[in-house]
């Protein structure tokens, strides 16, 4: 520097490279030249392995290889800067993989594609199942409800209380044959009596506990062209049921009466005060009068004894009738035995119904 500095010029020398102190080479063994088949050999004598050929041993103090020394034996070889080699190491290196690419529209469109038909697929598969399935179930084939006596129709009702009223109305409405039964049954209920307890029509209740099950039937009947529907209950006790009915006879017309209304007024319903006319000459000149005699007070009396049960004998059976005040019968019970009670419309369909329970007790 103080001869730069002098304006002159420094004698420089080259430098030259320290030179690393070589490990001694230790000279290979002399190999061992072959065995000859000797006489010895010849006569049986074993013959004397070859020693295996010498390995050198690695060195106490190895140099550790790393790419720090590999990349500065580069540059002394190559004579290069860093960045040279550094871009030479960069070409030979193997391509990076490249990130997926972002799913296109198209592939977004065959993918929803898809997971529609695979849900159809599964639905189709799943409704034929359930096709399959119901097609081939067992048919459980229900047995008609017991009928105490012979019916000709089979009729089936649903509802309580008030729908169930109107359904039983309707088919009263229905035409039936003359002389013919209709059975009225519960769906998926055995037992008519079921019908009977559903209408909540204000029964008492020791009637609705002594109802049985079996015998007992709801339906609807013809008789003379008049069709009226009617109830046959078997009971567990007579005396019991007997005094409910008794019990309830002050509001059962009113509690039936959309299954049994009262009948229309006749002209001549109740007693009326009767009327004369006369026609007198007066001067030449015809002349009515007209006399009004009121009711006596034994019609009265007749006419409100008749609106109220009273007992009666039908077709040898004791009952309890219902008339109004033409005479008509509004509302009929009975038993036809200590076990069944009877409620009917009239006398007539009363009848009928104590004739089919005989037959079918004969059967």
């Amino acid at each position: 520097m103080e001869t730069l500095q002098k304006d002159g010029t420094p004698d420089l020398m080259p430098l030259t490279p320290r030179s690393e102190p070589k490990e001694p080479l230790v000279p290979p063994p002399p190999v061992a030249p072959p065995l000859r088949h000797t006489e010895a050999s010849r006569e049986g004598e074993p013959l004397t392995p070859t020693p295996p050929a010498y390995t050198p041993p690695l060195p106490a103090n190895a140099p550790l290889k790393t790419y720090a020394g590999d990349f500065r034996d580069r540059v002394k070889e190559t004579h290069a800067s860093t960045a040279t080699v550094l871009a030479a190491e960069q070409d030979h290196a193997p391509p990076l993989l490249k990130a997926p690419a972002t799913p296109s529209r198209k592939n977004l469109l065959y993918s929803i594609i898809g997971a529609v038909l695979l849900v159809a697929g599964v639905a189709g598969v799943s409704v034929a199942y359930m096709r399959y399935k119901a097609a081939t179930a067992p048919v459980v084939v229900t047995e008609a409800a017991p009928a105490p006596i012979v019916v000709d129709e089979r009729e089936e009702v649903s509802g309580t209380g008030r729908i169930l009223i109107e359904a039983i109305k309707k088919s009263a409405d229905r035409p039936i044959a003359v002389g013919a039964v209709r059975l009225l049954s519960i769906v998926s209920t055995t037992g008519s009596e079921a019908v009977f307890s559903a209408l909540s029509v204000g029964a008492p209740d020791v009637l609705l506990r002594n109802i049985q099950a079996r015998g007992s039937m709801a339906g609807v009947v013809q008789v003379s062209g008049i069709q009226s529907p009617f109830f046959i209950l078997s009971v567990s006790s007579y005396s019991n049921t007997f005094s409910g009915m008794l019990s309830w006879e002050r509001e059962m017309l009113t509690d039936l009466a959309p299954l049994f209304p009262a009948r229309p007024a006749p002209v001549s319903a109740t007693p009326m005060a009767t009327s004369t006319t006369a026609t007198t000459t007066q001067s030449g000149t015809p002349k009515t009068a007209t006399t009004t005699t009121p009711p006596s007070p034994k019609d009265t009396e007749s006419a409100a004894t008749t609106m109220t049960f009273v007992d009666a004998s039908i077709a040898s059976h004791d009952a309890r009738v219902y008339r109004d005040a033409g005479g008509r019968d509004v509302l009929v019970y009975g038993y036809w035995n200590q076990a069944t009670l009877i409620i009917a419309r009239d006398a007539a369909a009363f009848a009928e119904l104590v004739d089919r329970l005989a037959t079918s007790r004969v059967q």
